[in-house]
């Protein structure tokens, strides 16, 4: 159950200040009367005593029939004037009428009558009215605090105010103890002369406002304690509300202490402070829990929007009010298009799920998915797995909660992984084979080149041993690649400069370059663009990246351009990027889709790996290679982070 609205009962509580707290310690026959709506909502026992109207008579009760519907009800100030108010006989009698203002616009105003003569009374008893106005604008004040420390507050300065005492102690309740502990005040209210906390043995003879004095028998330790420190009176004003103890404002000091008047006005400040306290309390309370609330609404959400799982919310009727993004991506449909709408028209399949909704409502979870085929809003259709959990409370449902799982991209999952399994013992074959048969082939190619060097180039099979002793030569490079690629490599990260490494590649490759009639450029932003790296590892990136571009170019020409800047996708630390651009014919969309897998390649006399080192090398230096490509040139990004 939610609390009580603090600002609604605060409310209430002033209206029963204005119309029965004021009247009561007004001391002359008077009315409230809200000129808006022409009603007289309240009248004093003086008022009912001098014009001799029974209390139930008073709803009935108008201005016209009181004095004249004609009557100016502006506020008169300190100024009287002379009326006939009728009275319950019908009989009229002279009256002096005072008109003064409960609220800012004038709505609301007070009626006060006198009999003729008493002018000059009034007049002497205008100062203590004027108190009496004063301080019931104090207990709105106190009213109006928006805090547990500003009621305090207030309510001490009214206090210190009224009874001028020497120390003054506030105490507020904590959780469920019966201890009530001292609250800071500032320090000219002296409440350090007070112990910090109250026990409840030292509170049991203080229910209510009490005023004892130095010349009474003492019925609490606090009274003792009084006696000790040599104050003449303490006042002890409990704050109950509803017989539940708040806290408590303790008043001590020398001389006769406060009159009856003041405490019977200190007793209307204590239930006005208690109340406010107690709806105050309530007020925060609500605000704690709402701020718990919003917290796990948002850790909610967190999960729900990070869940590859889809998850769809139903109201008990089997409305959808909430779906995740997993969800909707999973049927297509936005979340806000399908509030409110009936779960059967929008989650399809090839099996009913009736029975599991069903089961639902009476409070029983169903898993559904052996077979569960669903269909997206665009009519694809996909396997699923339905988790449906009912949410109770007070064995009442008050939601259901469907989750999604698309077991297609398990399949998916599940079909990578064994790929990459295959490829791993693929990898491991091939590199036994490779060291197996590398030996066989060293022994035929040093046997070939015993044999060539024995023949004359005109003997008829010349030709055909260089040609095996090329093969011998292209299955040697393809067994090195094929173990360089399945051993595990042990990398030495240093500081490395770009701008030093890749110059000095192309300078081993300008003679090859000018013979093909390819032009060169190297850009680079730094001048020297440090790196972590290994420095062999990167050399065989560029060296691979550079040979593959003038492969590309080897028949008509063209150009090479290498150009390194600095590159920032939020990533840290920063990072450079290298572009290893040719003009060359470029590569088919197929081919670009696995052009970093092993063993696939462009040229004939290749062995398909090159790429596919160049990718893992990279990645071991935490960055990242991609390419461009489209007829009339190919361009390669590789993003490496910055040195420190």
């Amino acid at each position: 159950m939610l609390p009580e609205d603090p600002i609604t009962s605060i409310q209430n509580d002033l209206q029963v200040l204005d119309h029965s707290m004021l009247l009561e310690i007004y001391p002359y026959p008077a009315f409230i009367y809200n000129r808006t709506f022409d009603q007289i909502p309240r009248v004093n026992q003086k008022f009912l005593e001098l014009t001799r109207y029974a209390e139930s008579q008073v709803p009935e009760l108008t201005l016209s029939t009181l004095i004249s519907s004609q009557l100016d009800t502006n506020p008169t100030g300190d100024t009287t004037r002379p009326i006939k108010l009728k009275i319950a006989s019908g009989d009229l009698i002279h009256q002096n009428l005072r008109i003064l203002p409960l609220s800012l616009t004038n709505q609301v105003v007070l009626l006060s009558f006198s009999p003729p003569g008493e002018e000059a009374y009034l007049r002497k008893d205008l100062l203590e009215q004027e108190i009496i106005y004063d301080n019931f604008s104090l207990l709105t004040q106190v009213a109006g605090q928006t805090s547990l420390k500003g009621v305090y507050e207030m309510t001490a300065w009214v206090v210190d105010r009224l009874v001028n005492p020497k120390t003054i102690a506030a105490y507020f309740s904590s959780k469920d103890t019966l201890t009530l502990h001292r609250l800071a005040l500032p320090a000219h209210y002296e409440s350090n002369q007070f112990s910090e906390e109250l026990k409840s043995e030292e509170l049991l003879n203080l229910p209510v406002l009490h005023l004892w004095k130095s010349n009474k028998k003492p019925v609490s330790p606090l009274h003792d304690y009084a006696l000790i420190k040599g104050y003449q009176y303490l006042l002890t004003i409990p704050l109950v509300f509803k017989g539940k103890m708040q806290g408590m404002l303790i008043a001590a000091g020398t001389g006769i202490g406060p009159n009856d008047e003041v405490l019977r006005y200190i007793s209307l400040l204590s239930s006005i402070t208690s109340s406010t306290l107690h709806h105050l309390s309530g007020l925060e309370s609500a605000q704690r829990t709402l701020q718990r609330m919003r917290q796990v609404v948002q850790i909610e959400h967190a999960i729900t929007d990070n869940l590859e799982e889809g998850v769809i919310v139903l109201t008990p009727d089997l409305q959808i009010a909430e779906m995740s993004p997993s969800a909707e991506i999973m049927l297509g449909y936005a979340s806000k298009e399908v509030f409110l709408q009936r779960v059967e028209m929008v989650l399809i399949g090839n099996e009913t799920l009736s029975s599991m909704y069903k089961s639902a409502q009476r409070g029983i979870s169903t898993l559904v998915g052996n077979n569960l085929s669903l269909n997206t809003r665009n009519g694809k259709t996909f396997l699923a797995q339905v988790l449906c959990i009912p949410v109770m409370t007070d064995e009442e449902l008050t939601s259901v909660v469907l989750i999604l799982r698309d077991l297609s991209q398990t399949e998916q999952i599940q079909a990578r992984t064994q790929t990459l399994e295959q490829r791993a013992f693929l990898g491991e074959i091939s590199a036994i084979f490779a060291h197996e048969v590398k030996n066989p082939i060293n022994s035929l190619q040093t046997g070939l080149q015993y044999i060539g060097m024995t023949m004359q180039p005109e003997d008829p099979h010349f030709d055909l041993v260089n040609r095996l002793q090329n093969d011998c030569q292209r299955l040697t490079h393809l067994m090195d690649s094929t173990l360089t690629f399945s051993k595990p490599i042990e990398y030495h990260f240093n500081p490395l400069d770009l701008g030093a490494l890749i110059p000095s590649i192309l300078d081993r490759w300008a003679p090859r370059m000018t013979r093909l009639g390819i032009n060169h450029n190297f850009l680079t932003n730094p001048e020297h663009p440090m790196v972590m790296a290994d420095s062999r590892a990167l050399e065989q990136v560029f060296v691979n990246l550079i040979s593959n571009a003038i492969q590309a170019m080897d028949n008509n020409g063209g150009t090479l351009t290498i150009k390194i800047n600095p590159y920032s996708d939020g990533s840290n630390p920063p990072q450079y990027e290298v572009i290893v651009a040719d003009s060359g014919p470029g590569i088919s969309d197929e081919l670009k889709q696995h052009i970093f897998e092993p063993f696939i390649t462009t040229n004939a006399s290749g062995t398909g790996l090159g790429l596919a080192i160049t990718k893992r090398i990279v990645t071991a230096h935490k960055g990242n290679i991609f390419l461009e490509s489209y007829p009339g040139g190919t361009m390669f990004h590789i993003h490496l982070p910055r040195a420190q």
